[in-house]
């Protein structure tokens, strides 16, 4: 049987094998061949990384190497051959080499069914986009940092409970949608102030949002 008629045949009855779709999540993260990239469909007979990394030419048939970051904390190195590449991406299927167990799958899969209960159950964040040429006092966001946000609290909404989690979206514009993560750590008045997940915002998302919302305010906001 070839590398393509297994991806195939696998592809018939999936729920035959252990196997993770990261669908409304992150993927996961494979560093192949020294490349990130992400893992869209992890299973006992094959991944699937979508696109492609850039950089090199990858060829079918090809085998590679890689580390294997999952949800779970755990680092796993793998060992695999390209059996398919097409303009979506690669799918890398093992070779006999190092490949994630059929445990280490399952607890990936747990992992994440877990987080999206929890992302169910959790408070949202009503941040809506300021009017059209309104800044930051047009909108409920009141200060963001890199380890955190303030924002108002719209008239009808309760106020979460300290240390509650909490996630949202701050909307740039028609197009952007940044997701935030993070824990309720103070109150004031009508205001309340939101700390990040680590590692919190990368620098260029930060300045993005700050030319949005707070397009007259220097660099130096004040942090949560």
């Amino acid at each position: 049987m070839t590398l393509n008629e297994r991806w195939s045949a696998s592809r018939l009855d999936r729920r035959a094998v252990p196997r993770v779709e990261y669908r409304r999540t992150a993927p996961a993260l494979l560093e192949l061949e020294g490349y990130r990239c992400a893992v869209r469909d992890l299973g006992f007979g094959g991944l699937r990384v979508e696109p492609a990394p850039a950089g090199r030419a990858w060829e079918g048939n090809q085998r590679v190497t890689g580390t294997l970051q999952l949800r779970t904390g755990e680092q796993i190195a793998i060992s695999g051959q390209i059996g398919r590449l097409d303009r979506a991406g690669l799918a890398l299927f093992p070779d006999g080499g190092a490949w994630p167990t059929a445990a280490a799958i399952e607890a990936e899969r747990a992992t994440l069914q877990q987080r999206h209960r929890e992302r169910r159950s959790a408070p949202r964040l009503p941040i809506p986009a300021p009017a059209a040429g309104v800044p930051g006092p047009g909108t409920a966001l009141r200060d963001v940092s890199a380890t955190g946000l303030r924002y108002t609290l719209n008239p009808t909404e309760s106020a979460p409970a300290t240390g509650s989690r909490i996630e949202g979206a701050l909307r740039v514009d028609a197009e952007t949608t940044i997701e935030v993560r993070g824990q309720v750590v103070r109150h004031n008045g009508r205001e309340i102030a939101v700390a990040f997940d680590p590692p919190g915002l990368d620098p260029d998302i930060l300045t993005l949002l700050r030319q949005r919302f707070f397009p007259d305010a220097g660099p130096g906001k004040p942090r949560v």
